[in-house]
């Protein structure tokens, strides 16, 4: 049975990209490792049937450029000697890296010299990311380090996964061998996110159920979602926005401050971070799911993960005219904002809210363009990957 490690600065089962390649992998027969943080209550070594978990340190604050770059190669030197632990115990066919960071990589500097496979699993571009997240942040020197670190990671990866077409382009730009990089959307599991074939549609004029889940960040555009409730109280009263998600601290005081001004905690519920299970319980229980996201540099090249888990469960969507996310659905699969423009959110919610026929449509067309990249296909693709170079190693599948 082929064995995968795979080594991640996030949390499992949290990340749901690395849960759902994870079990994919196991219903498909490997057995898989995987070395992440560790959340408060959570075991140092958990089995999840052929997936055991090996978890250690906290998760690092990333507000702080400086404090995450050193928290994360303290990070990097423990999980390098572990690796090595493991390796030597299990024997490896394949070991896939989950940024960021990218340099994440390098502990498997030693297994690369045995001959095995290392696949950099690239959930976010690291160099347009530092640009969104912290533009104003660190020396030059450091965005010359960032821009060299992809470099070398992605030089030294025998192959490369990415989450988005823009991010396939984009580093093809930057000089990557296209026939390195295979595209692997973060399409949403069907086994947890199921089609919703029971969902009515009927007029709102009062009480709209408001749904957006995941990171609470400036460059996601939660200040324009929570402008726009205030606004549509005079239009569709009640309209309550509910948010479930991981918070920069000082983004969330930011959003508190702007809720309190507008008289607002009643209408906008902030609520932890979900499960996937929980996450379809409440998409099943939203209106609409909204995706507010801020134009720059990242955020151009970026898919939501949310809106194919609101598109698989027919949720109508209002998402920022973003052009990575147009390349897949069009203006007929859900209703489009220019980002940032309060107003046009607003009408784009109303709009949704008095027409239960247009969210109907929308869905339909939203599901129709969504079979061609549901995660059925993008498992295929992904396991084929993993088997290719694993085989190609050892001669076994």
């Amino acid at each position: 049975m082929p064995r995968i490690l795979m080594v991640t600065m996030s949390r499992y089962p949290n990340d749901p990209r690395i849960r759902r390649e994870a079990e994919t992998l196991e219903r498909n027969g490997l057995s898989v490792d995987i070395i992440c943080l560790r959340a408060a209550g959570e075991k140092n070594v958990e089995r999840m049937g052929k997936i055991t978990v090996y978890r250690r340190f906290r998760e690092s604050d990333k507000e702080s450029i400086l404090r995450y770059f050193w928290q994360s190669t303290i990070y990097m030197v423990w999980t390098f000697f572990l690796t090595q632990k493991l390796y030597f115990r299990q024997r490896y066919d394949l070991i896939q890296i989950h940024n960021m960071p990218d340099h994440l990589i390098f502990v498997g500097i030693i297994q690369k010299l045995l001959g095995v496979p290392i696949i950099l699993d690239l959930h976010d571009l690291t160099v347009e990311l530092f640009e969104s997240k912290w533009n104003d942040a660190g020396p030059n020197l450091l965005r010359c380090l960032v821009r060299f670190g992809e470099s070398i990671s992605c030089k030294f990866a025998d192959h490369l996964i990415t989450t988005s077409m823009g991010f396939k382009n984009k580093l093809i730009e930057r000089g990557v061998d296209p026939n390195k990089i295979t595209l692997v959307l973060n399409s949403a599991d069907e086994h947890i996110f199921q089609n919703a074939s029971d969902r009515r549609f009927r007029k709102i004029e009062e009480g709209a159920k408001l749904l957006y889940h995941g990171t609470v960040a400036g460059r996601f555009g939660l200040e324009v979602a929570i402008d726009a409730v205030a606004r549509l109280q005079d239009v569709i009263p009640n309209t309550t926005l509910y948010v479930y998600g991981k918070y920069d601290p000082s983004y969330r005081r930011q959003l508190e401050a702007r809720i309190a001004k507008l008289n607002l905690s009643h209408r906008i519920v902030f609520g932890d971070w979900l499960s996937l299970e929980e996450v379809s319980q409440a998409i099943n229980q939203a209106d609409m799911g909204i995706v507010p996201y801020e134009s720059d540099a990242f955020m151009n090249l970026a898919l939501s993960t949310k809106t194919f888990e609101y598109v698989a469960m027919q949720l109508p969507v209002v998402a920022a005219r973003l052009p990575s996310l147009k390349v897949i659905f069009d203006e007929n699969c859900m209703r489009y904002f220019e980002p940032g423009n309060v107003q046009d959110f607003v009408d784009s919610i109303v709009q949704f809210c008095l027409n239960p026929e247009l969210r109907q449509n929308c869905v339909q067309c939203a599901s129709e363009a969504y079979k061609s990249i549901s995660w059925p296909i993008m498992a295929k693709r992904y396991v084929n990957l993993i088997s290719a170079h694993s085989t190609g190693r050892n001669g076994k599948n």
